[in-house]
Formats: structure tokens, sequence, C-alpha cells
């Protein structure tokens, strides 16, 4: 069993990290070599999340019927064959902003597949009284993926170009299906006895229990309206720091550099937080802290002390976000029955992400209408709106969680 955990996290840290060489040379690719505007730039962001809207709800339904490490192994292989056509089409002249949006699209598309397996296999695979911590180590080693891939990204466009590097994305993609092939923990779905349905009627099962449940529901609903703030408000952090605030490029990557120090931070932090204080009481508190941090930005000035201030309000969000992302996970995780456990954690990623780029649209839109600040602005008041709504419900009596439920 661990060696299976240790495997699926190693496959996923190399295959995040080549999704992140991926969302640098991207853009890179496209205004160096193909001279695209802003506005194809823009789209060619939004057609690699548009997915996560079509495809989060559809996934639940997949998981339930087919083997999890078919699902990872199929769409990593998709993926390598997928990214390897770009530098193909540069190689034959070829390459195209049309083509970079097909596949923008496709490769959204299974990637949302295979985050969606890999997030269901972490219950089946971790030890007893474990579950939170599985989590937390998921969390942490995409993290430090992350960190790693955008940083050897950039070095990799500067020695040998944006074109080449997807080399190296897709070897990532063949090396986590090596590793998924490895792991031998992960159980068929079992079918006996059972007729299937349609997979609608599978898909609003899911819908109906999480908004029946009194735990899922204010809890889905929170994260719902932290997606939507977050639309927009990270979605013109990077131009507002730049260009209001001018923290310059090196500015700009200590703060999102602090950031990822602060998500490792808080992932790794929140089971022992649980354990100490409580499921509710870590979730009642990580969120306001949460919501409190795009304050910050909106007051500041340039300067270094400025400087000094973003760097620490960028560690303690990505912090929160973390500890809530890994609690809340877990808690979904033991509150779902087993049947439908894939069906609510798709539930809650499509309510997380899969609106993430209608938002960040309507927050560029809403820019060239008002102030960036004010767009911001409403997206911060609107982030503290769950705080109010999580302290009424059942999610702040949650004690510690009781990983031998399921």
């Amino acid at each position: 069993m661990k060696r299976s955990l240790a495997l699926l996290l190693a496959g996923e840290g190399i295959r995040h990290a080549g999704s992140s060489v991926h969302a640098v040379a991207v853009p890179a690719l496209a205004v160096l070599y193909l001279h695209a505007d802003p506005g194809q730039v823009a789209l060619l962001a939004c057609a690699a999340k548009l997915p996560a809207l079509v495809v989060s709800l559809p996934a639940g339904v997949v998981l339930d019927r087919y083997p999890l490490r078919t699902v990872l192994v199929s769409t990593d292989l998709t993926a390598a064959a997928l990214v390897s056509v770009i530098p193909l089409a540069a190689v034959l002249d070829q390459l195209s902003i049309p083509l970079l949006y097909a596949i923008a699209l496709a490769l959204g598309a299974v990637s949302t597949l295979h985050t969606a397996a890999s997030v269901a296999a972490i219950p089946l695979l971790r030890g007893p009284g474990q579950l939170h911590r599985a989590n937390a180590r998921f969390t942490s080693v995409l993290t430090i993926a992350g960190t790693t891939g955008t940083a050897l990204g950039t070095l990799l466009i500067a020695t040998i170009g944006a074109a080449r590097t997807f080399a190296a994305d897709t070897l990532s993609y063949l090396a986590s299906a090596w590793c998924a092939t490895r792991v031998r923990a992960l159980p068929a779905p079992d079918h006996a006895g059972s007729e299937r349905k349609p997979a609608i009627r599978e898909i609003h099962a899911g819908l109906a229990y999480s908004a029946s449940n009194p735990v899922l529901r204010p809890l889905f609903l929170a994260l719902a309206i932290t997606g939507v703030s977050d639309g927009l408000t990270a979605t013109l952090l990077p131009y507002h720091l730049l260009t209001a605030v001018d923290v310059g490029s090196t500015g700009l990557g200590v703060i999102l550099g602090a950031g990822s120090l602060g998500g490792l931070t808080g992932a790794l932090a929140a089971p022992r937080l649980v354990r100490r204080y409580g499921t509710g009481r870590v979730l009642v508190c990580a969120w306001p802290v949460y919501g409190l941090m795009p304050v910050p930005p909106l007051l500041a000035q340039p300067g270094p002390a400025w400087l000094v201030l973003l760097v620490g309000s960028g560690f303690l969000q990505w912090a929160a976000a973390t500890c809530i992302g890994t609690t809340q996970r877990s808690v979904q995780q033991q509150v779902s029955p087993a049947r439908l456990c894939s069906r609510v954690q798709q539930t809650s990623l499509w309510l997380t992400t899969g609106f993430l780029p209608l938002t960040a649209l309507a927050a560029g839109a809403l820019a060239t209408v008002i102030s960036i600040r004010t767009v911001m602005a409403v997206g911060a008041i609107v982030l503290l709106l769950p705080v109010w709504m999580l302290w009424r419900s059942p999610v702040r009596r949650l004690p510690a969680m009781n990983e031998g439920a399921r």
C-alpha cells in the first residue's frame, strides 16, 4: 500500500512539473514565435481551463465505471501524444494559433479526467488513520512540482527554445504513465448485481447527495463562492502588481515563490492542526485568513516595505488555501458513501474550478469598464461571504476526523 501511494505521488509530481513547464512554454511560443496578441493569449489560457466546466461532472461517472489505473495510464499516454504534436508541427512549419487552441482544449479535457482519477485514488491507497495526511502529502508534492516545473520551463525556453521545451512535458507524461502501471493496490469498480444507469442520472445522484448533506451543502457553496471570487481577484493580480504597484518581474517572482512556500507549509501543517483543534475550527479560522489576504495588494503602493508585506500576504493566503483544500477534501471523502465518492468529489471540483475561465473572462471585461482595483475589491468582499456561511453551518462544529470511518 505504501509503495503504491509513493509511486502515485511520484508520478503525479513528475506530471505536474511537466504541466508547469507547459504552462510557461505555451504563452512564450504563442507570443515569441506566432506573434499572438493579448486577446489570443487570453483565449489560450481560457481554452486550457474551459474543459473543467464540461468534463468534471462526467468524470465522476467514468471513475465509477472503469479501473482508476486504466484511466491514469490512458490519460497520460493521450496527453503525451497531444503535446508531442507541438514540436512536430514546429519542425514541419505547420504550427498555428488555431492548432494551439485545439491542443489546449483536448489536453484540458484529458487533464481534468486524470486529476479526478488521481484524487480518487488517494483514499484507496492511504493507510489506516492516514487519510488527511495522504491528502496533505499529495498537495505538498504538487506544490513543489509546480514551483520546480515553472523554474525548469523558464530555463529550458532560454536555452533550447519554446518549441523544444515541450519534449520535457511529453517525457513527464510518459514517466507518470509508467508510475501508474506500477500501482498495484487500486481495486476495479464492483459492478456485480448492479445495472448501469444513464450517465445523466448518475451525475444527478452525486449533485443531489451534495446538495442534501448538511455538511457538504454549506461547504460546497462556500467553495463555489470562493472560486468566483478568485476569478475576479487572481486573474488581475499580476497585472495590478506589475503596473500599479510596480513590483517588477523580480518582485512578482518573489511574491509567487512565497505563495508556493506558503502552500507547502499549509498542506503539511493541516493534519496536525486538525488533530489539535478539530476540523471545524481549522476551516472557519483558515477561511477568513484566506479571505483577508487580497486586501494588502489593494492598498499597496510602490516601495520595499509594501513588497515585504505582499510577500507575507502571499505566503499566508496560500498557506490558508492548501490548509482548506486538504481538510475539506478529507471531509468530503469521509462523509460520502463509497458508491458516490467519485461523483461527490467531481461536484466539488466542478464548483471550484469549472467556472474559473468564465469568471476570469468576466474580470477582464469588467476591468475595461471600471478600475482594476474596483474589480479586485468586489472579489475580496465576495471572498468573505463563506466565512459567515460556515460559521452558521454544522461545519463549524466538526470534530477532529475519525479516519477509520467510511
